[in-house]
């Protein structure tokens, strides 16, 4: 949501507690943090600036992040960057990922069958399956999460959530092309404290999380936080009544700090996530288009957008009635962070995680066109190293450098059957596979005078990946064997300028890189592909620090894009098959603004504006159609969001805030290569709203929300056959205490 809730006096106060010494970087964020950019119209406002000296009358705060894996403050990160704060998250009801969508410009996440699809400026992975990578790197606390639907499970008792936009290919390393999106989640302090937030709604929406710090002595420190949501289906029951989607997660985690010294301290992290409830569902295309079907049943050729309604929207497709549909999905990851200081000059920090992730589904709906049951099981296992260097202090030669190794084993059993009447399907997929990566990195940053700094940044990375399936598809084989390996080296090279203390402008060159693959149907490989970014911003605070401002414009050139569809190589869903192809290159060219004013002491107002253009170049991806030229998908031209948000201060010390947002999305598409259907979501419009009342001395809160207030469902996801959609208005209550 564009809006900004971080809700009251009270709750700010919490997020504004100083963090413990080990994480001394990581300031409680409560606002949106204005990103990078450049334009002439901020090129000529950061001449006119105000005096930079904070205001003393409620200014802007600011925030350090670490999205350059050095603490920073967000205003002087030379890269397109946005900052979400844990009360903003906690108060606006973002249980995963996909609420980024509505609070981050030029991003779209959404979920296919359960699992995480991020696209940022339009750059996205669709390949969720046991082969596929994503194109955005997913970590947590800087432990990298390669599973798509391991990412949906981590979202409670956040400090904040970093947004990169852009490749980020020199310390984040391969599937960044996209970007970055780093959880960073509250330490274990020094002070006995706790919190309780809850939530009901519509839609038999409950939501519960706990939180309590402990300070156990000098030396060891605990913290431990739980949540529980739920919520019932979104859709309409179709032809008959098995459980469609709904949500029924928890998730826990225990953090142990041991602080032996001032400059030597050991993290130990637990965490465990569950999602319950009932299996994916979809509804079918033609709730949203007209078009003639296609043989195999998957697509419609030539589809035309056709508003029926919100109800007739989210009826789900034809589901067996006979084989029921539950998901009990677990992600369970152990954490180590070291961190210590060689003499006064190098900060050393040794990370080291595991992360088992287990699959057991059993989902029901329509699959290449029929009816059809699939039931899915298998676990994944991946552990990652990361030691890296910092030079400490603040010399004129700042520098970051470190090796990283990524291991994963993956096995999963999927197969897709239909039952009577009809005709009788059974596909078999029993893949394993083993990845690997291997990397060393550095960045280093030289003060060229107190204003110019210039930055450059390599990475070297090696990948390789190996497959097994003895069935691929079918009962009697043959399966295939695979092995891809790929190398690259990325760069990063950047100028930053201080026009004024508090305005800086930049420009980067960069490089992202996506590793190569196979397809799961025969073995046929692919090649990485590649994205060269050019970036120009300005970052500011005007207006006595009440006005926090930032634009950027980029150009991207995108090679060998890697694009998934369905394929059928006859007319029934026994000759269907997901495959991977290098797609056309394209081009991506966008500009970004976003910002905060504090207006008064009590109004503050938000805003963001984002374009993208991206273009396909030559290319006929059935060999017949031609979409040269053509709007790539998840990437609308435009988006847009303002929030307003007024607080009304009592006697007593009590506060009243009252919040209302919008946001504007243009069109976007979703498209099959394959059979050359091409889906187009028309833009649309989500407002929300919300009031809350915080006690005197910060006790307690009570809010009463509404969102999506225009009833808007877009679709967000395409299946063989059928969307996923997006969420539907949903009103609540929520309320927490803290001690």
């Amino acid at each position: 949501m564009p809006l900004e809730i971080d809700a009251s006096p009270g709750l700010r106060a919490v997020a504004a507690r100083p963090p413990h010494a080990d994480h001394h970087a990581h300031n409680h964020v409560h606002h949106r943090v204005g990103i990078a950019s450049l334009g002439a119209i901020l090129l000529a406002a950061c001449g006119s600036a105000a005096a930079q000296q904070p205001s003393q009358d409620n200014p802007l705060i600011e925030v350090i992040v670490t999205a350059q894996k050095t603490a920073q403050p967000a205003s002087k990160t030379p890269l397109a960057l946005s900052v979400l704060g844990g009360e903003e998250l906690r108060q606006s009801g973002a249980t995963n990922a996909v609420a980024l969508t509505e609070l981050a410009p030029n991003v779209q996440i959404s979920t296919d069958s359960g699992k995480l699809q991020v696209a940022i400026r339009g750059v996205v992975s669709l390949d969720t399956s046991e082969k596929g990578d994503s194109s955005t790197a997913f970590n947590v606390d800087g432990a990298y999460i390669g599973r798509s639907e391991a990412q949906l499970g981590s979202f409670l008792d956040l400090e904040r959530i970093e947004v990169l936009r852009g490749p980020q290919g020199t310390l984040y390393g391969r599937n960044a092309t996209a970007g970055a999106i780093n959880l960073i989640t509250n330490k274990p302090g020094k002070k006995l404290e706790g919190r309780i937030d809850t939530e009901i709604g519509d839609f038999g929406a409950r939501r519960v999380e706990g939180m309590v710090n402990i300070p156990v002595n000098d030396t060891l420190a605990l913290r431990a936080a739980a949540v529980k949501v739920r919520h019932d289906s979104y859709l309409k029951p179709g032809p008959n009544t098995v459980g469609l989607t709904d949500q029924d997660d928890t998730a826990a985690r225990v953090h142990a700090l041991l602080t032996f010294s001032p400059t030597t301290t050991w993290l130990l992290t637990a965490e465990r996530s569950k999602a319950g409830g009932n299996g994916a569902s979809s509804v079918p295309l033609t709730n949203f288009f007209i078009g003639t079907p296609i043989a195999s049943g998957n697509n419609l050729a030539h589809p035309v957008y056709v508003d029926r309604g919100a109800d007739t929207q989210r009826t789900a497709a034809a589901r067996y009635t006979d084989t029921g549909s539950y998901k009990d999905d677990v992600a369970t990851s152990l954490r180590s962070e070291l961190k210590t200081t060689l003499g006064d000059a190098v900060d050393v920090t040794w990370q080291f995680a595991r992360l088992e992730s287990k699959l057991d589904e059993l989902n029901n709906g329509t699959y290449f066109g029929f009816p059809m049951y699939n039931p899915m099981f298998g676990d994944s296992t991946q552990r990652t190293h990361e030691l890296r260097f910092n030079s400490a202090g603040a010399p004129r030669l700042s520098w970051v450098a470190g090796l990283y190794h990524y291991d994963e084993d993956i096995f999963r059993s999927s197969t897709f059957n239909t039952q009577t009447p009809g005709p009788l399907i059974v596909l078999p997929f029993t893949p394993t596979v083993h990845s690997r990566s291997k990397a060393a990195f550095g960045q280093l940053t030289y003060r060229v005078d107190p204003r110019l700094r210039v930055t450059f940044g390599a990475r070297t990375t090696r990948d390789e990946k190996s497959g097994f399936d003895p069935l691929s598809g079918s009962l009697t084989g043959p399966g295939y064997t695979a092995h891809v390996e790929s190398s690259k080296s990325n760069y990063r090279l950047a100028f930053d300028y201080d026009l004024r203390p508090a305005v800086m402008v930049y420009a980067s060159l960069s490089t992202g890189y996506k590793a190569g693959g196979f397809n799961d149907t025969s073995g046929s490989a692919y090649l990485p592909e590649n994205i060269t970014s050019l970036e120009a911003g300005v970052k500011g605070r005007f207006l006595d620090n009440r006005l926090r401002l930032g634009a950027a414009v980029f150009r991207y050139d995108y090679k060998d894009m890697q694009l998934t569809s369905v394929v059928c190589t006859g007319s029934t869903a026994a000759t269907c098959g997901a495959l991977t192809t290098n797609a056309s290159n394209a081009t991506i060219d966008g500009v970004e603004v976003e910002g905060t004013w504090q207006a008064t002491a009590d109004d503050r107002i938000n805003f963001s504006l984002a374009t993208a253009d991206g273009k396909f170049k030559s290319y006929t991806p059935d060999g017949v159609a031609d979409w040269s030229g053509q709007q790539i998908d998840r990437a609308p031209a435009y988006n847009a969001s303002l929030g307003y948000a007024h607080t009304f201060m009592f006697d007593s010390g009590a506060s009243v805030v009252a919040k209302v947002g919008t946001r504007l999305n243009g069109a976007y598409f979703l498209s099959d290569s394959a059979s050359a259907s091409r889906y187009r979501q028309p833009s649309y419009r989500k407002s929300d709203i919300s009031v809350t009342y915080t006690a005197a001395a910060q006790k307690f809160y009570v809010q009463a929300f509404a969102r999506n207030l225009e009833n808007t469902i877009t679709i967000d996801s395409l299946v063989p056959g059928g969307f996923g959609i997006g969420a539907p208005r949903t009103i609540g209550l929520r309320a927490g205490t803290q001690f």
